[in-house]
């Protein structure tokens, strides 16, 4: 049988690949062109010298490339997915929910439409996750296929949008939520900090996830069935009975409990009895996993061992929830932060980071809904507290609403987080003015309004503090951004001058001078009319989560500018010296970005 894998070079894909292999199959294989998935497709040269593997590099976002791998194919495991944390493509669907989803529905809309239109649509096998339950905790398990979704998180929302799709497409399909399957790899998952230790989870061997759906596109008694794919009863744990073996395999031991979270994670037991009947795919254990661990890291185990306090210093750093616990409370705990642009990207977690620092947050975007919900519920669920207004910040009347909404619910604001903003890329010429307006409005206009109106109120009460989110475009003009550069300029003099006036006394401004950001930006300014894709924007890039890192540095210890990262503090020798080869590079990069 001729089987397209989508997603073939990720955790679940490469263990499906080599299953297909295993069973006969001749398998197409649909990924990203990454360097990561280059060198493992070295693996398979053998096999594609043969003619039993066919790589097709493409993107699940164009039609084109969809068509073409879904043509000719007998069956399609579509297991391409941008997962919450660490996917293989580096990106989060959490941090970047518009892109996610332009990938994980837009993209399974696009296999869906492929399928339809041949003459013998191919059979259709899609990997769902048991994230589609919510928060589950409360419940007795096991959770079984006819329980109720309830998903709270983007990647969950994604899961079941496709799932309804694909019921409703006509062909012949098979849905398998999956249980937690772990990679077979060194590096752990930020989100490992995400589960309660008391969290029940059922754990599953990525192997025999590949086990599963290569034997279910030579089924005949699952199509038009919904199937719980976990490791069964013995591999059913709490988190912590699940992850301190982990652990020791590595070498580090159990971290402590604070390091963890206290609010239930969407994970469970499962009904696996039918599906194991149909499929027979539980061969593996935990134990497996763990030798399978201890097998990969070799010597290196020792060296954990031996190294164990740093290793260990060294994972709790990526806990939020152990920094929040030995983190000093600002001394503005208790305060009012008002952040705009806060449904995602630096504003998301910003709003985020000072909740945990104990003040009171107040999240303004123009994209409100489930969004801000979903952050405003996060926020309290940690023990925070927090607001949402929904609106848009290019109006006057809009802006003096929303300081009149956070006064009313929260208190005077004592910080304003001035991170809303957009981007365009292209020549000047080129750019529609109502881009144009609407980008003066937003990353001048609203920033200047709001920053005046709380800053009359903070001298009167003598104390407060604006941190205004500036670029490295401001102050480095480029072609293909000039309207922005400018924006950005006016917001480094801005911020500059007030600090400037201020000094002295206990009312701060703050600048920072960003570099590029791991957040929707590039994706929004590529989808602007005229825009075009912004060149090397994933290059050097920091998360959000840096950002907002420094934001509360920034509020510990004021000062005017803030460099995002570090090494962009020698941005002001650079004009100077190297202004030459800015004018001669931009206009090569930019008339490599086609029109979009």
């Amino acid at each position: 049988m001729k089987v397209l894998l989508t997603g073939a070079f990720g955790n679940v894909g490469i263990s499906t690949l080599d299953e297909l292999l295993r069973q006969g199959h001749t398998v197409r294989c649909f990924d990203l062109e990454t360097t990561t998935n280059r060198r493992t497709v070295r693996r398979y040269r053998h096999h594609i010298a043969a003619g039993r593997v066919e790589v097709l590099w493409g993107d699940l976002r164009h039609r084109q490339n969809v068509a073409a791998a879904a043509t000719g194919v007998d069956a399609v495991l579509h297991v391409a997915f941008i997962i919450p944390k660490m996917s293989h493509t580096g990106i989060e669907s959490e941090l970047r929910p518009d892109w996610a989803e332009a990938v994980n529905v837009g993209g399974t809309r696009n296999l869906i439409e492929a399928l339809q239109a041949q003459p013998h649509p191919p059979k259709l096998v899609f990997t769902s996750s048991l994230h589609v339950y919510g928060r589950t905790q409360h419940l007795p398990p096991p959770r079984t296929v006819t329980d109720p979704v309830q998903p709270f998180e983007h990647y969950a929302c994604h899961k079941v949008a496709c799932e309804e799709m694909i019921r409703a497409s006509g062909l012949s399909w098979a849905i398998l939520r999956l249980a937690a399957t772990l990679p077979l790899a060194l590096k752990l998952d930020p989100g490992m900090f995400d589960v309660p230790l008391n969290n029940r989870i059922e754990y599953i061997h990525t192997r025999d996830v590949g086990l599963a759906l290569a034997n279910a596109v030579s089924s005949d008694d699952i199509w038009g069935k919904t199937l719980l794919i976990g490791g069964g009863p013995r591999c059913q744990f709490t988190y912590q009975g699940m992850i301190q073996p982990i652990l020791d395999a590595m070498g580090a031991g159990q971290l402590p409990p604070e390091a963890f979270a206290t609010a239930p994670f969407g994970t469970d037991w499962l009904d696996t009895a039918e599906s194991q009947r149909l499929l027979r795919f539980q061969t593996r254990d935990l134990d497996d996993y763990v030798r399978d661990l201890s097998h990969l890291l070799g010597v290196r185990r020792h060296f954990v061992r031996l190294f164990r306090p740093l290793v260990r210093r060294a994972l709790l750093k990526r806990s939020p929830h152990w920094q929040r616990q030995t983190t000093v409370r600002l001394a503005c705990h208790g305060q009012v932060a008002l952040v705009t642009g806060a449904s995602s990207g630096i504003g998301a977690a910003s709003a985020r980071q000072l909740a945990r620092a104990g003040l009171k947050v107040v999240l303004v975007a123009r994209r409100g809904g489930d969004r801000l919900e979903r952050l405003v519920d996060e926020i309290r669920r940690d023990g925070g507290e927090a607001w949402m207004i929904a609106a848009d910040l290019t109006d006057e009347l809009e802006r003096l609403r929303v300081l009149h909404e956070a006064t009313a619910v929260a208190g005077p604001v004592d910080v304003l987080v001035n991170s809303a903003g957009f981007g365009w890329y292209g020549y000047g010429a080129d750019m529609p003015w109502p881009v144009a307006r609407a980008m003066i409005q937003t990353n001048m206009t609203a920033l200047t309004h709001l920053t005046l109106l709380v800053l009359h109120d903070m001298q009167t009460r003598g104390a407060g503090h604006i941190i205004n989110m500036g670029s490295i475009a401001g102050n480095l003009p480029e072609q293909g951004a000039a309207l922005y550069s400018a924006t950005k300029s006016f917001v480094d003099s801005f911020s500059t001058a007030l600090h400037r006036e201020l000094r002295g006394t206990a009312v701060h401004v703050s600048l920072m001078r960003l570099g590029r950001v791991q957040t929707e930006f590039y994706d929004r300014a590529a989808h602007q009319p005229a825009g075009r894709r912004i060149p090397g924007e994933r290059l050097a890039a920091v998360t959000p989560e840096k950002v907002a890192q420094r934001v509360i540095a920034t509020l510990r210890h004021p000062r005017r500018v803030v460099y995002i990262p570090a090494w962009w503090g020698m941005v002001q020798w650079v004009e100077p010296l190297f202004g030459w080869l800015l004018d001669r590079l931009g206009p090569v990069l930019l008339r490599r970005q086609p029109a979009a």
